[in-house]
């Protein structure tokens, strides 16, 4: 399961040092994407790329629903546009796909800030089951 001690310590220092969020996110053993508005990745460390097999250029850029099996992407689209108007936090166990097309589960806490850019981000933390 996702370590919600360290999803907090993570969202805590990203909200009092956005300028540090690189190193923030960076420094824990749970993969962590930041995504837009739109739901497209801003930002990924390494381990979020590690558990999905991409490297960060081939990540940043592109829908986060790049993770996502076919089955599922349009109800986490939704929810993902949903998260970033009511903002409300998430903890939940989903099913997502790797690169090379393997399935596998993950366990995910989310966050909201506009600390880092000055618009509507979700940090999700992800850790594997």
């Amino acid at each position: 399961m996702i370590n919600l001690v360290e999803t907090t310590r993570i969202k805590e220092a990203i909200e009092q040092n956005p300028e540090d969020y690189k190193a923030i996110i960076e420094d824990t053993d749970l993969g962590i994407c930041i995504t837009d508005k739109f739901g497209n990745f801003w930002d990924v460390n390494e381990n979020y790329c590690k558990i999905y097999g991409y490297t960060k250029n081939e990540i940043v850029g592109q829908s986060f629903l790049l993770v996502v099996p076919d089955a599922t992407k349009n109800e986490l689209k939704d929810l993902h546009d949903k998260f970033i108007e009511i903002q409300i936090e998430l903890f939940r166990t989903w099913e997502v796909q790797r690169k090379d097309g393997t399935v596998i589960q993950i366990s995910v806490d989310a966050g909201y800030t506009e600390k880092i850019n000055g618009e509507s981000q979700k940090l999700t933390f992800v850790t594997p089951l």
